[in-house]
């Protein structure tokens, strides 16, 4: 017999055709996360860089400073693949992960500060709070029923 386009669906839940809001949001919401990401390890690298010193002790801060580099464009390389497979139903957990990645930093950072007693306000503060902030977001709402109901649709 014929396979339907009434009878292909689950009977329990049907497949959703359009993109939820829900990942949308969270696609957008990694966008300042890659531009941070990718400003901050520019920034340190150039700051690294500039260190005065000779020898070996410049190589080693130089070397630190191309790694933080590299991690940072490793961040905005994932978060910008996520971003397409998520926008596109690949698969949830390309875009999970840098989301994961940035707020579980954020978390250990704001858990050590307050920790050593040592969270202050500071206007420099603001940017990474925000970020980090998003992130958790994207995260939250890429893993939300129907996000998951959508990727699942599309995978099968």
């Amino acid at each position: 017999m014929l396979n339907t386009s009434a009878e292909s669906g689950s009977a329990s839940m049907p497949t959703p055709r359009r993109r939820p809001v829900v990942v949308t949001i969270a696609a957008l919401l990694m966008v300042p996360s890659i531009v941070i990401w990718l400003i901050a390890g520019v920034a340190f690298f150039l700051a690294m860089l500039r260190t005065e010193g000779d020898g070996l002790g410049k190589f080693l801060v130089v070397g630190i400073g191309a790694g933080v580099l590299a991690i940072a464009l490793l961040v905005v390389l994932l978060a910008t693949m996520g971003i397409f497979m998520a926008w596109t139903g690949d698969n949830a957990a390309g875009l999970a992960v840098p989301a994961g990645f940035t707020f579980g930093l954020f978390v250990v950072v704001i858990v050590t500060l307050l920790a050593q007693g040592k969270l202050s306000y500071h206007p420099t503060m603001v940017t990474p709070l925000v970020v980090g902030g998003l992130a958790g977001v994207s995260l939250i709402l890429i893993k939300s029923p129907p996000a998951r109901a959508w990727f699942a649709g599309r995978s099968g």
